[in-house]
């Protein structure tokens, strides 16, 4: 019997830019203003990231906009979850026997860079996409404090950012 043998061909790795950003507002907040002042149209997906940490589940949202005239995909994404959690502390002696702690967990989707609340991601077909001239024009928005690239295959966690 002839043995078969299959060949693999080498998986081409996604090719995109990424662009970090620091800004305060809320999520739908930068959206919007990436919609009004860019040209964007930025829409919130049904289902957020949801990612699975030891200790819990963290959601970070997700807004995505397909330019179907220019073959580009943004997708923006939020890299800080932050929550309460509640903890009953015992005391031995006393009136009250059990008292509440409450403190704030941050978890990131991509921890190297604690730092950088949002990430944009651009998928595009052509080659000489103008990512100066956006991430210029992110910059004059005031609530934008800056943005800048990154170069998402020098980061450990890049698979984080893998959504499909």
């Amino acid at each position: 019997m002839a043995a078969q043998r299959l060949i693999l061909e080498m998986v081409e790795e996604d090719d995109y830019q990424l662009i970090a950003i620091h800004c305060s507002v809320p999520s739908y907040r930068l959206a919007f203003l990436l919609n009004q002042n860019i040209g964007l149209q930025f829409a919130r997906k049904e289902k957020d990231i949801f990612f699975e940490f030891s200790d819990m589940t963290a959601c970070f949202p997700f807004y995505q906009y397909h330019d179907e005239y220019q073959y580009n995909s943004f997708s923006l994404i939020g890299n800080k979850y932050r929550t309460k959690v509640v903890r009953k502390a015992k005391n031995s002696e006393g009136l009250f026997t059990t008292t509440i702690e409450s403190s704030h967990i941050t978890k990131y989707l991509v921890p190297e860079l604690k730092k950088v609340d949002y990430f944009l991601k651009i998928e595009t077909e052509t080659l000489n996409f103008p990512l100066k001239s956006l991430i210029a024009n992110m910059v004059n928005i005031p609530q934008i404090i800056t943005a800048y690239t990154v170069d998402y295959t020098q980061l450990k966690s890049k698979n984080n950012l893998i959504f499909e």
